[in-house]
Formats: structure tokens, C-alpha cells, sequence
């Protein structure tokens, strides 16, 4: 973690600890002998192939917590497989899209490749996924001021909280992750788009929920007192970008 003049240490995780991490990943998943490479995707050579190139390091705020939050981006990476087989080199990818799909901590983003980097590594186009993994890098709390008076200790009573999301044309997003992080809880939607958490302190009022789905992340804050204790629903109209 950084110290006080904001240098990072060695025993730090860092890209290079999430690159490892993904090929012993790659080698869990694949059975067989595949090779894994971090270079960009190639279309020639032998043998099967596994491409995990890193695309983009993207912003991703971090889930709040009582202490003080990690430094966190997202690292998106581009995943391609190829074969002198085509089934072979499907098969593969399918294998590694589905076990993704399945892992807590990643997410997988369907957004189709753009023909433009298909031309800037010089290959035709070929079928891929995004993958994408958080860095964060813990921080050590701040020095906090002795507290010279008796703590007051508010109360606050545990309710349910429900609700729905809706993406464009108000269709129901199954399987979003969704993040109170106000609390530091987190679900996902059923197959209606519905998320429930049990008990949720009233106070504070305000609520804020970060939603996480196909690759795109909406953060928004909720008045639980002006909304009343009816179900939430929350609109992701920014996947129609």
C-alpha cells in the first residue's frame, strides 16, 4: 500500500499480480495444454491459443466503507482464442466466457469490438469478449482525534428494502449486480430484474446504489423518506448509449 508520501511498495498487488492471476485462472478452466499469451491478438501460429491482452484501464469508484476507501481502477481486457481448428478455437472461448460469467469477481462485457481495433492490430475480425477485473490498493486509515466526550450512539431500526431494474423500454435486467453502498451490502436481480435486502438501517435517509450490468455502471442516489417504502426502480437507460 502507499505510505504517508504516497509511494507504493512492493507488496502491493499490481497489474502484473492480476495478469498471473488470470492465466492460472485460464489453466484451471482449460484442461488441456493452451498457451496464454499477453500479447495482441493474432490470427497465425500453432497450436491453441488463448489472447489476454489489457485494453483499457478504466475509472471505477470504490465501495465505501466505514474506513477510509482503497484507490481502485478497472482493468478491461480483451479475450481471443485461435486455433488452426475454428471449433477448437470456439469451443475454448465459449468455455472461458461461460466460467467468467460464473466467477463473483469478474465481469464479463459483451460489447462488440470495433472494427477500427480489429484494423489497428492488422487481423480480421475474430470472436472476443471483454473481461473485466478491479485493482485496488488499500490505503491506511487516517490518524483519528481522541474523542474527549461520551459517544452518542444512534440507534437506527433495520427495515427491507426492494425494488426493480429496468433497462431501456423497461425491460427487466436479470443478473445485475446491485451495490448499497451506503451500508456496504450487495445482490443481484432474479430473472425479473427484481433485488431484495432483507434488513437495511433507516438512517441515513439518502441511499446510494451503484448498479453494475453488460459492462456499464450507474451510480445514483435515493431519498428512501420522499420515495416512501415502496419498491425502488431504478432506470439504466445509459445502456442505450
Amino acid at each position: 500500500m502507499p505510505d504517508r508520501d504516497g509511494i507504493i511498495r512492493d507488496e502491493t498487488p499490481m497489474i502484473e499480480e492480476i495478469d498471473q492471476r488470470l492465466i492460472d485462472w485460464i489453466g484451471n478452466v482449460l484442461t488441456e495444454e493452451t498457451e496464454v499469451t499477453l500479447s495482441p491478438p493474432q490470427t497465425t501460429g500453432e497450436g491453441e491459443r488463448v489472447g489476454l491482452y489489457l485494453m483499457d484501464i478504466l475509472p471505477s469508484a470504490p465501495v465505501r466503507s466505514g474506513r477510509r476507501p482503497p484507490l481502485q481502477v478497472m482493468l478491461r481486457y480483451l479475450v481471443t482464442t485461435r486455433s488452426e481448428d475454428p471449433k477448437a478455437a470456439h469451443r475454448i472461448l465459449g468455455r472461458l466466457l461461460f466460467a467468467a460469467m460464473e466467477h463473483t469477481e469478474y465481469e464479463v462485457d459483451l460489447a462488440p469490438v470495433s472494427p477500427e481495433i480489429w484494423t489497428a492490430f492488422g487481423i480480421v475480425p475474430m470472436p472476443a469478449f471483454f473481461l473485466r477485473l478491479p485493482l485496488r490498493v488499500e490505503r491506511p486509515d487516517t490518524v483519528t482525534p481522541l474523542i474527549r466526550s461520551p459517544a452518542e450512539v444512534i440507534q437506527s431500526p433495520l427495515v427491507g428494502m426492494e425494488g426493480v431494474v429496468l433497462g431501456p423500454g423497461e425491460t427487466p435486467l436479470a443478473a445485475a449486480r446491485v451495490e448499497l453502498t451506503t451500508h456496504n451490502l450487495a445482490t443481484r436481480t432474479d430473472g425479473k430484474g427484481r433485488f431484495l435486502f432483507p434488513a437495511v438501517p433507516v438512517k441515513p435517509p439518502v441511499k446510494t446504489f451503484r448498479i453494475l450490468t453488460r459492462g456499464r455502471e450507474l451510480v445514483k442516489a435515493i431519498d428512501r423518506e420522499t420515495n416512501g417504502q415502496q419498491p425502488l426502480t431504478i432506470h439504466f437507460d445509459a445502456l442505450e448509449a
